[in-house]
């Protein structure tokens, strides 16, 4: 190797570093699939995300369209789950939210709320938010090592994230217009991929994958107890008001919001904390947060705390 060789690569590396450095102080370095719909960021290894013909480099899995059946198959052509108004770039942790989904895009099921914790130093130090901790561990172990220049939870050894057996966010959620959406991350059979694969996705970020994971095969993660269940609401079809039934079994914190076909939230109902069981009506006057009234047609009224449910009503005049 010739000294003007070592000399022209230690200048390349002296600017990615400099590039490093650039992003991790404006935030911008991983939080997209590619800057520019081009072969950088995540597309610089993972390839194309909407090539006709994509094949995993991983595993050499042809999957076809990998935008369509993130799109079609997985959440039902709402394209809201992922993107935002502009539609480009598709930010990993924002979106306008899927019809009942949080608009976190990517990270509703490539990173869990539970590594969004104090325990995590990222969220500790109050640098960033803790999601997508075991993807950026999963790299780190594989020797791609760059989102540790930026994020403490990329080492392992500084935070275990949470394990194999703990449904991301939208696994236990698949929303209201979503059932196909993965719900399984110890899925053994490939269901989870939609294409066929049997290894999964490493939730968990140790390089071991669904059924090959061993907390898939301890004890599944504590069942989500419900502390409130919606009931039904009456009248429906209502002009103007209804209310709405709804039961609390043990104390803890419930909210209950209204949202418009397209998903946006129309009028938050109950953010509290319940200190009692029993049943309980909120009433609703077909009014927006700002007391404007809103058109005919259909709404949902949603239940959201440690589980979700969804129900729906119509407003006729």
């Amino acid at each position: 190797m010739t000294i003007a060789t070592i000399v022209r690569r230690g200048a390349t590396l002296g600017l990615g570093l400099i590039l490093v450095v650039a992003w991790c102080s404006t935030g911008l370095a991983y939080d997209r699939w590619s800057i520019d719909d081009d072969a950088t960021n995540c597309g610089a290894c993972h390839g194309d995300f909407r090539s006709n013909g994509y094949t995993s480099p991983s595993d050499g899995l042809f999957w076809g369209n990998l935008h369509n059946i993130h799109r079609q198959d997985m959440v039902s052509g709402d394209c809201d789950t992922c993107h935002a108004a502009n539609r480009f770039p598709v930010l990993l942790n924002s979106a306008d939210g899927g019809t009942g989904l949080d608009p976190i895009s990517c990270m509703g099921c490539h990173g869990r709320a539970e590594d969004n914790t104090v325990a995590n130093p990222e969220v500790a130090t109050g640098a960033r938010s803790g999601y997508g901790a075991a993807m950026r561990q999963h790299h780190f172990r594989t020797g791609i090592t760059v989102c540790g220049d930026c994020h403490l939870d990329a080492d392992p050894l500084n935070y275990t994230a949470v394990g194999e057996n703990v449904p991301p966010v939208y696994y236990a959620n698949p929303g209201t217009n979503h059932p196909d959406i993965p719900t399984d991350p110890c899925n053994d059979d490939g269901s989870e991929n939609f294409a066929g694969a049997t290894v999964g996705i490493d939730n968990d970020g140790d390089l071991a994958y669904d059924m090959n994971d061993g907390d898939c095969g301890m004890t599944a993660a504590p069942e989500r107890v419900p502390v409130a269940a919606l009931l039904r609401n009456e009248p429906n079809p209502f002009n103007p008001q209804t209310t709405i039934h709804y039961t609390v079994s043990a104390p803890g914190l419930v909210r209950i919001n209204v949202y418009d076909t397209a998903g946006r939230l129309v009028r938050e109902l109950v953010d509290s904390v319940h200190s009692e069981a029993g049943e309980f009506t909120v009433d609703w006057n077909g009014r927006d947060t700002r007391g404007v009234m809103q058109a005919s047609g259909v709404y949902y009224y949603r239940l959201e705390g440690e589980t979700a449910e969804t129900r729906k009503m119509i407003l006729v005049k």
